[in-house]
């Protein structure tokens, strides 16, 4: 296991196995996610992937929507960067992220013949909205999903 720290504000244990991304990695995962992942991990023998981005808003905009209002509209932009790949909303979710609240949804898409199982955990820190991206595999869901809950139970502020 290693600790990560992303964007000076958050850690998180990365269990053995998994491998930072580079820069030109994760431009090319980006595929019309609109805002640029800024971090990630991937575990390549096990075809999952973490990765993360962050964006911050103006004060004038933030200060109404609570979090879950959050993650519904990022919800709705998420279907619109899927269209014509088969997205399906699976679950909307709430949970303990360590020392932070989240809020999130599960769904599928399908590329190149895949069918993707994915999981998109946000979470706030003031005027900055951080989303936490698992991907992996459909026939792996469940196990992928119970080591992205595991990793995200150990975010903790820097």
């Amino acid at each position: 296991m290693s600790r990560q720290i992303i964007n000076e504000t958050f850690s998180l244990q990365v269990p053995d196995g998994f491998e930072v991304l580079t820069e030109e990695a994760l431009r090319g995962m980006n595929r019309n996610a609109g805002d640029p992942f800024r971090w990630g991990a991937r575990d390549a023998e096990n075809h999952v992937v973490l990765l993360a981005l962050w964006k911050q808003y103006p004060a004038i905009l933030f200060r109404l929507p609570d979090l879950k209002a959050i993650a519904r509209k990022n919800e709705q932009l998420t279907r619109r960067a899927h269209e014509g790949y088969g997205y399906r909303l699976l679950e909307s979710f709430s949970m303990q992220a360590g020392t932070e609240q989240a809020e999130g949804y599960r769904f599928s898409y399908e590329r190149e013949g895949i069918v993707q199982a994915c999981s998109n955990y946000l979470i706030r820190d003031g005027k900055t909205v951080y989303s936490f991206m698992c991907v992996g595999r459909e026939e792996n869901a469940d196990a992928d999903r119970t080591l992205i809950n595991r990793m995200m139970e150990t975010l903790e502020r820097v």
